[in-house]
């Protein structure tokens, strides 16, 4: 007789209705607000480009992204080494590692699948609109944490991949 395979079970919470508000990694002691994240234009080599703007003592929550629970990508940004530091360690985060954002009151866990690094600063339009697929839509559901790299400067991002926890 086979052994059935086991099944994953759906959060026990319905989708979010409004974006997160707080986001903690024990791991990495993470624990910090979070705030709705849009962008503005800037002209650049006289060009008009969107730029994202990045919450100042709290992670942002990009509002062109999914709520927690609805499926899709839930992007989170934050500085590393200056207005708070928020996102100052999420280079360490290690596959495994717990992710919770609270929305509605309600927690969503994460589990880390990925965490890499990227150069960007300075590198030609088409490797940073390969980096920015990160932070566009994706059909699974996922969040994904963004912030500068090194410490020291910020040639490069951090982008950490976290999947839902099934509860």
């Amino acid at each position: 007789t086979a052994t059935p395979s086991p099944t994953a079970t759906p959060n026990p919470f319905p989708p979010a209705q409004s974006p997160p508000t707080r986001i903690v990694a024990p791991s990495i002691g993470l624990d910090s607000p979070v705030v709705e994240n849009g962008w503005h234009q800037e002209t650049v080599n006289g060009q008009t480009v969107s730029v994202w703007d990045v919450a100042e003592y709290a992670a942002g929550w990009h509002i062109n992204s999914a709520l927690p629970g609805h499926g899709g990508n839930v992007v989170l940004s934050g500085h590393h080494n200056i207005k708070g530091e928020v996102f100052r360690y999420i280079v360490d985060l290690k596959p495994g590692d717990i992710i919770t954002l609270y929305a509605d009151g309600r927690p969503y866990e994460y589990r880390v699948e990925e965490n890499f690094i990227v150069k960007d600063k300075g590198e030609p339009p088409e490797v940073r609109r390969q980096n920015a697929q990160w932070i566009g839509p994706f059909d699974d559901e996922r969040l994904t944490l963004v912030t500068c790299w090194p410490y020291t400067n910020n040639t490069h991002r951090v982008i950490v991949i976290a999947k839902p926890v099934k509860k």
